[in-house]
């Protein structure tokens, strides 16, 4: 009797356990179809002409007012010195933006580095490269001007290969210039304009290389939207970009703990100093560009410290008040 009945049971285990499983698919299945047809559908029933997204942002992150951040930020750059300073400050969610001198153009040193890798993975996207493929380091690429003092790749032997994925990891997260140079060595010129011209920005650079804080975040922008690469290469070097060990500039005004995604500059001779970047709130990012052109006749040390603390204060400025409205 006990052995008929042990045997009966172990029949049944599997019987249950396929009627779970089923109650289960059925579940998330229906949990689908809710979504399809209650918010989905009747969404794009009720708002045909609305943004897809207003879907999943509750209305209270969509801040379009910040006229009393701008009027600060003017003020705090008219005291620094108005006619040296560029900034742009834009909430993603809405578009509504700060823009302070958008038609002055500084130098941007490393901030050039970023429209590069979009080049490089853009022939990558293209078939014409992969990330395993390698690039070897030649005499003129190498440049310790830059990058991670404990492992820079200037320091390798000349005629050592690197994966493409290495160099543009090194480029973003370091800024090393010898990957750099070995990335633009290698790139076409065609390349390049490839990227200025689909994104809209045939205005970025003037014919000396400078560029505003507004035309600059176009690039970040368009890696926000992958508009340019696809969402998985977007991400990519975003990720690298959040990974950045430069903490100076305009992360010293970001609260702890939130991502920010940013390209540091600066030039000691021209005293050009730059920061561009996504600041990740949860549910409110905005994009902060903000440069600077220090007084050439004072010394490297001092002009430094004189941009590194105006970006700090702008930095502060926009991240408390795009953080002070959430609950």
């Amino acid at each position: 009797m006990f052995l008929n009945q042990e045997k009966k049971t172990k029949q049944q285990i599997p019987f249950k356990f396929v009627i779970l499983l089923l109650i289960i698919t059925n579940f998330i299945t229906g949990g689908f179809l809710i979504y399809e047809k209650f918010f989905k559908i009747s969404f794009k029933d009720q708002y045909p002409l609305l943004d897809f997204s207003r879907n999943f942002i509750a209305q209270e992150h969509y801040i379009v007012n910040l006229q009393q951040l701008r009027e600060k930020i003017r003020e705090m750059a008219n005291e620094f010195g108005n006619d040296s300073v560029s900034v742009y400050i834009e909430y993603l969610n809405t578009g509504a933006n700060i823009s302070i001198n958008p038609d002055i153009y500084i130098w941007p040193a490393s901030l050039t580095k970023v429209p590069l890798a979009m080049a490089v993975v853009k022939k990558i996207e293209k078939g014409e490269w992969e990330f395993y493929n390698e690039l070897v380091l030649m005499p003129g690429d190498a440049n310790d001007k830059s990058g991670d003092n404990t492992n820079l790749l200037s320091s390798y032997p000349i005629g050592t290969r690197f994966t493409i994925e290495k160099l543009l990891e090194e480029l973003l997260v370091n800024s090393d210039n010898t990957a750099y140079y070995i990335l633009l060595r290698n790139l076409h010129q065609d390349d390049l304009k490839a990227v200025i011209q689909e994104i809209g920005m045939e205005a970025l650079f003037t014919q000396e290389g400078k560029i505003s804080s507004k035309e600059y975040s176009r690039i970040l922008r368009s890696l926000y939207t992958a508009s340019f690469l696809s969402c998985e290469n977007s991400e990519k070097i975003l990720e690298w970009l959040g990974s950045s060990k430069f903490n100076g500039f305009l992360s010293k005004g970001i609260g702890e703990n939130v991502l920010f995604a940013h390209k540091y500059g600066e030039e000691d001779q021209l005293r050009a100093y730059s920061d561009s970047g996504i600041v990740y709130i949860s549910d409110r990012p905005y994009i902060i560009s903000v440069m600077v052109q220090g007084d050439e006749d004072k010394s490297f040390e001092q002009e430094q410290e004189r941009a590194a603390i105006f970006m700090e204060n702008v930095s502060k400025e926009a991240y408390e008040y795009f953080s002070q409205f959430k609950n």
